[in-house]
């Protein structure tokens, strides 16, 4: 054991809402969270500091570090902390959660000098996601976008890829984010039965290649639901977005845009309270860092 770990994970925006059917999809962006874990000897607290957002609870990390410590045996040896600090904005739907639990999941191994199994790492993070109250579905595609980078569409329930999606690598995504917080753990799911069927429709259209179609639809639908105003995603793709959308449970708003777009579709933002972060696809896998 080197006792020391650090790495770095990224952020992504929301496919398609797994609320209503467990089915989601989510696309990496190059957001990101960077963690540092430092474990001694000898049984004791684990501790947690989100040097970027020190208000912010650290229980979905300390969570994540003792899943990571008891499946390698080291449960009630070790002692230490966790410090993340990210430029993703918390509790508006940019996926967060999932960028630290595996940041902090790929630290606490390094930490451990334990060989990286990718698919363990993200369970952990998912796991504890649920149990942390900070996730209702564990979010699995969100993680797995976050870990992995690119565009995937799961199956939340059975945590199980069902599709890796292609996407042009020369897209842009502008995302308007409110002044204000949503938490995740505070939602009925039941709320999201009447989008079903559009859901489902969203998940076809993403299947079959037309993410952009899919991320609009969700995106209003589940505005709708949760009375998000409709306006920014529909004054994107009026100045020309390829689409847009809630992402999550919002209240951020992605907007999809090429080389042309990019300027009237910010412009058309800047209409709307909030700030705007400039950000491209994500394609590169979370890694340790030395």
């Amino acid at each position: 054991m080197k006792g020391t770990g650090q790495a770095l994970s990224h952020g992504a925006i929301s496919i398609l809402n797994a609320f209503p059917t467990s089915k989601g999809g989510a696309l990496g962006v190059d957001l990101w969270t960077r963690a540092k874990v430092t474990l001694r000897e000898g049984p004791g607290q684990i501790s947690g500091f989100i040097s970027s957002d020190p208000e912010e609870s650290d229980n979905l990390m300390v969570t994540v570090v003792k899943k990571t410590l008891e499946h390698y045996g080291y449960e009630r040896k070790l002692q230490g902390e966790v410090i993340t600090s990210s430029n993703i904005p918390t509790a508006v739907g940019l996926k967060s959660s999932s960028a630290a639990a595996n940041a902090v999941a790929l630290a606490t191994a390094s930490a451990l000098s334990e060989e990286q199994d990718d698919d363990k790492l993200v369970a952990f993070g998912v796991e504890a996601s649920v149990e942390s109250g900070v996730s209702l579905t564990g979010a699995y595609d969100d993680s797995f976008a976050s870990y992995h980078g690119g565009a995937v569409l799961t199956d939340n329930d059975r945590r199980k890829v069902e599709k890796i999606l292609r996407v042009p690598r020369e897209i842009r995504i502008l995302i308007l984010v409110p002044p204000r917080k949503t938490r995740t753990g505070q939602l009925d799911r039941t709320r999201f039965a009447p989008i079903r069927r559009i859901s489902e429709l969203a998940y076809s259209e993403a299947g079959n290649g037309h993410l952009w179609d899919a991320i609009t639809l969700n995106g209003l639908a589940v505005a709708s639901i949760l009375g998000e105003d409709p306006r920014p995603a529909l004054s994107a793709i009026e100045a020309g977005a390829l689409g847009a959308g809630l992402s999550g449970k919002g209240p951020a708003v992605a907007a999809i845009v090429d080389e042309n777009s990019l300027k009237p579709v910010r412009q058309a933002f800047e209409k709307f309270d909030g700030r705007i972060i400039e950000a491209n696809p994500n394609f590169k896998k979370a890694r340790i860092e030395t």
